[in-house]
């Protein structure tokens, strides 16, 4: 560590870098000359921050030009410039988005006489700049206000990109391939647990509070090479700050059953939603410390959270049916705590809570001339009932419940230089921790799962992945840019490293999990399948523990070819390090040789060469503006994905995955020592091998975090009425992606359509293993198969702070890869991708992709009657369905899994056995063919993945802000905000379906006859959409009501 940190240190003094806007500043440039266009060497230019009094002055070089760096974004600005002998210019109300530098040029007049100093009144626009090349959104202050928003997630404003795919995925890619950073400090989930993509989203908090953030960008294609992290896209926001005046404000917003709206169920039923509250507290203060030199900020936010588990059994009005009776659900509780003596708690309807605490402190102080320090700290705590999941095919237990638990601490010391008129430094330290932990509230029990009816499961006991799981995660960010301005030519030389260290405690099967095919089986103790996990270390509870650095090193030069023309190129190479290895198993070389447990990725370089352009093709006017640019981005794998190799060398944990034990091995205890395993009495008994057999995760030497080449090509044109239309084109082409092999299965035929198999398929399926010492061996590796490309086409008018504004844009997009790699376990993202061959995948439609996208959003403020103003914005999004995969019930392949197998669609009669209990047959099967065009298409194949998809989507979202003028310069604003305003019209409207795991079991798979044919069972269908899962809050419309005080 004090090696590294020498090594930066030499590296920040040494550092010479561009002008421009950084990652948390923005930027001034331009050129002064006088009413001829010759330049004025030496003229004096002063920027001045209005809020905090902060000035920034420079000289004009010899050709004119003159350069203000590392200023605070926002504003408004006064700029100033004199010389000798000639009027003086200045420019008001000039505001500056974060990440962007404003061109502003300036002819001066001569003058014989003292004149008094022009004025003007700067308007800018943030798509016809000099400074945007690639795809990127700016999300203003006043956005920020205006958006309909209840969750306050910055996924709701994600979506105002017309790029975005839903959530945080962005370009059609993984949302965990996404970078976001606060302050410059990286807030995204770098282990990669959370589906949102953020620290705390498993606790449903949100990293920061909304109230605290003053701007954002999201940039999908930003050429500039001090940009990285990510394949998807950035996120980069920075927080608020304190300025002269002493201002803050308090907001209340609150909601509950009755601000919901009733959903109408297919049957034409009307459900109310249930018992649910939900109130949120924030309030911010921030002002001068000492006026013009030293500020403070602070924030605080407080939410409380009761939502109902709306899923419910046979005979209940829920949204959602589990189609199981009480009699079957008092069967399996009766037995759990007759038989064997554990209460699994009940079926009734339950509500889960959550609760979080943002705090937010922030200084910054102007040191002294041209020298700012700013110190800011982000606390979050959060917990989150979970455990307890219903849904329409799988139903858990009351008892399962146990509590995640979320603490944040982020700090961030930023130090920005000013030296002379041309020399500008930027350096940061940052230093984030979390804990997460999962807090079991029921007593410890392995898991049970009963399948019921054939088709339905039954869970209770510990969930098996909670029964030991905790992570802690330290990360250290070291960044320091030092900026050269000279002439036409900008030259960039940065470094940006950070340092990993995780401790992650994952024990899956700590307790044991137990399947069941049947409750008869249940009450005998006859398992279908047993997993457990035992530890082989003196520690029963080890933990996989491990540093990661990944360090950063960029050259680039920004070139004003012409007055018209600027182009960037740049280089950037990152290396991820991993000092620590993993434990050693001599038997994997052994099993598969070529292959260590103790091998890692590390000091695999990442080169991202990048070339963008600005080209103002009306020379001058910026009426018409050409942009684009070409290069790769450099993402980072989740780190969970690594931690995989230390948690599961096989020296560490035996593994027991066993099929149809006899009666009397289920063991109903949470003792570990008790739990069946080879070399045991009760393991002979119960059919264990004598061995004792364990999962390894091997990853290959030459694995490199993901890349893309991206190309972005876009022309921008001013058209009338104010209004900028846009046509925009995306293409990134996978360099380097994940994909997972199991080395432990065994290719033993072929069956219709192509399928390969791996052993005797069957419902349960028996596979074929390579060594039995081993369970599965998953393997890690890149493929370079993937794409994704849209394009856009798009007409906006600017968001003014009084009046019209909006947008409407259409965006096509197109995204395929061989995995989505949507879980945190090797194992998980190879069984969970359907294939025609589950190890070697082909190229398949994203989860991510959103085929066609309509976005539009419109906004008007109005004042009135001097103390009164009303400000109404409507946001639209239509798009298409999400796809998904129709898949049997039942292992076709045998390859360990029996719900990921793509169905063989038949052509005809002759091509498919139907069981004798089969309640449909040939003819209702071949009617829903024909009525499923992603079925229809397919006859005599195998459904590629991800071929089908959910139903169109249409959400339209009001929020409305009344303002009232109290005391000076203080006001009061009352809010509502309408989701899903369609829904409120009709309750036919607004719906939202969804395909749980993007799959939907078609058919009940039980083997192949003796010609290669499948034997199903296959219910009839009446209507499509009762095979989806319709999302119980997102599918009515919802209000929230609020009060904000600003003084």
């Amino acid at each position: 560590m004090r090696r590294l940190l020498s090594f930066w240190l030499l590296w920040a003094g040494l550092s010479v870098v561009a002008y421009g806007q950084g990652v948390t500043t923005a930027a001034l440039t331009g050129t002064v000359t006088d009413e001829r266009g010759d330049p004025l060497p030496g003229a004096n230019v002063v920027a001045i921050h209005e809020p905090t009094g902060s000035t920034y002055g420079t000289i004009t070089q010899a050709d004119g030009r003159y350069a203000l760096l590392n200023l605070r974004p926002g504003g408004p600005y006064t700029v100033t410039v004199s010389f000798v002998g000639y009027q003086t210019r200045r420019e008001t109300d000039l505001m500056l988005p974060l990440g962007q530098a404003r061109v502003l040029d300036f002819a001066l007049a001569e003058a014989t006489v003292q004149l008094e100093a022009l004025e003007v009144v700067g308007v800018r626009s943030s798509v016809l700049n000099s400074d945007r090349t690639g795809a990127s959104t700016n999300i203003d202050a006043q956005t920020i206000e205006r958006l309909p928003t209840i969750t306050r997630s910055l996924a709701d404003f994600t979506r105002l990109t017309p790029q975005a795919s839903g959530g945080f995925s962005l370009a059609g890619r993984n949302n965990r391939y996404n970078n976001i950073q606060i302050d410059g400090a990286t807030l995204n989930d770098v282990f990669g647990l959370s589906g949102t993509g953020m620290p705390g989203g498993q606790a449903d908090a949100q990293p920061i509070s909304l109230d605290a953030i003053q701007e954002f960008n999201i940039d999908i294609a930003p050429f500039d090479v001090r940009y990285n992290g990510f394949t998807g896209g950035a996120i980069n926001a920075i927080t608020k700050s304190g300025s002269n005046r002493l201002s803050g404000s308090v907001r209340y917003l609150g909601r509950n059953q009755n601000f919901v709206g009733d959903l109408k169920t297919p049957a034409g039923e009307t459900v109310p939603f249930g018992d649910f509250s939900e109130y949120t507290l924030v309030g911010n203060i921030g002002g001068p410390i000492q006026p013009n030199r030293a500020f403070f900020f602070v924030n605080a936010e407080y939410q409380r959270r009761k939502t109902p588990l709306d899923v419910g059994i046979v005979g209940s009005r829920a949204a959602t049916i589990f189609n199981v009776t009480a009699d079957s659900l008092n069967r399996i509780i009766n037995l759990a705590r007759t038989r064997y003596g554990y209460d699994p708690g009940s079926y009734d309807p339950l509500s889960n809570g959550t609760d979080n605490l943002k705090l937010l402190a922030k200084i910054d102080w102007n040191l002294a001339a041209g020298h700012r320090l700013t110190l800011r700290h982000n606390y979050v705590n959060a917990n989150k009932d979970e455990g307890i999941n219903r849904g329409a095919f799988s139903f858990d237990l009351s008892n399962r419940r146990w509590i995640f638990e979320s603490v944040q601490h982020s700090s961030v010391l930023e130090l920005k230089s000013t030296f002379g008129t041309n020399l500008f430094n930027e350096a940061r330290l940052v230093y984030t921790r979390i804990r997460d932990k999962r807090t079991v509230q029921a007593e410890p029990f392995p898991q049970v799962s009963i399948l019921v009816n054939g088709r339905y499961t039954v869970n209770l006991g510990i969930d098996r992945f909670s029964q030991a799981n905790a992570l802690d995660q330290d990360l250290w960010e070291l960044t320091n840019n030092l900026t050269y301005f000279r002439g036409k030519h900008t030259f960039t030389l940065g470094t940006s490293n950070q340092i990993y260290r995780f401790s992650n405690l994952f024990i899956q099967d700590y307790y044991g999990a137990y399947e069941f095919n049947s409750i008869a089986d249940f009450e005998a103790g006859r398992p279908s399948r047993y997993y457990f996990s035992y530890s082989l270390l003196n520690n029963p509870q080890p933990r996989a523990e491990f540093t990661a650095y990944q360090l950063g090193f960029y050259v680039q030069d920004q070139y004003q070819a012409t007055p018209y023309l600027s182009v960037t190129l740049g280089l950037r190479v990152d290396v991820p390090l991993y000092p620590d290895k993993p434990l050693d198993n001599p038997a994997v070389p052994e099993a598969f040789p070529g292959y260590r447990t103790s091998t890692t990725a590390s000091g695999n370089l990442l080169w991202s060469p990048r070339l963008g352009f600005n080209w103002d093709l009306s020379k001058g006017n910026r009426t018409t503006q050409l942009r684009g640019g070409t290069g790769i981005f450099s993402g980072r794998t989740p780190f969970v994905w690594i931690s995989n190799q230390y948690s599961n060398t096989g020296v560490d944990f035996g593994r027991v995955d066993a099929r149809n034990l006899p009666a009397g091995c289920f063991v109903p205890t949470p003792d570990p020592s008790a739990q069946p395993r080879p070399g045991t009495a009760l393991g002979t008994t119960c059919g264990l091998a004598p061995i004792t057999t364990t999962e390894v995760n091997l990853i290959e030497a030459d694995f490199k975090f993901p890349q893309v080449w991206r190309t972005d090509l876009a022309l921008d044109q001013r058209l009338p009425y104010g209004l900028i239309g846009t046509v925009e084109f995306l293409y990134s082409k996978t360099l380097n992606d994940v994909v997972f092999e199991n080395l432990n299965i065994v290719r033993t035929g072929t069956a219709q359509g192509g399928r390969v198999l791996y052993g005797q398929p069957s419902f349960n399926g028996r596979t074929e293993r390579k060594d039995p010492r081993f369970t599965n061996a998953i393997l890690l590796k890149n493929t370079d198969k993937g794409y994704s490309t849209s394009l856009t086409l798009g007409v906006q008018r600017e968001t003014q702070s009084e009046g019209l504004g909006g947008a409407l844009f259409y965006t096509w997009n197109r995204a395929e890869n061989v995995n989505n790699a949507t879980s945190s376990r090797a194992i998980s993202n190879w069984q969970f991708n359907e294939a025609r061959d589950v190890n070697n995948p082909e190229l398949a439609t994203a989860d991510f992709e959103v085929r066609h996208r309509i976005l539009a959003h419109l906004s008007y403020r109005v004042r009135y009657q001097r103390r009164f103003a009303t400000t109404v914005m409507l946001v639209y999004e239509g798009r298409s369905g999400s796809p998904f995969t129709w898949i049997y019930n039942g292992n076709a392949n045998a390859d360990t899994r029996r719900d990921n197998d793509p169905i063989y669609v038949p052509a005809n009669a002759n091509e498919i056995v139907f069981t004798a209990d089969s309640p449909g047959g040939w003819n209702e099967l071949n009617a829903f063919i024909e009525s499923e065009p992603s079925l229809r298409k397919y006859r005599g194949q195998i459904v590629p993945r991800n071929s089908a998809r959910t139903p169109w989507r249409n959400l339209l979202d009001l929020n409305v802000v009344q303002e009232i003028q109290t005391l000076r310069n203080q006001r009061l604003e009352i809010t509502a905000t309408l989701l899903n305003v369609l829904n409120l019209l009709n309750s036919d409207w607004g719906k939202v379906r969804y395909a749980s795991f993007e799959t939907v079991p078609l058919l009940d798979f039980q083997g192949y006859d003796a010609q290669g044919r499948a034997i199903v069972r296959f219910r009839p269908i009446s209507d499509r959409d009762d095979l989806l899962v319709t999302d119980n809050l997102a599918s009515r419309w919802q209000l929230q009501l609020g009060v904000r005080y600003v003084f």
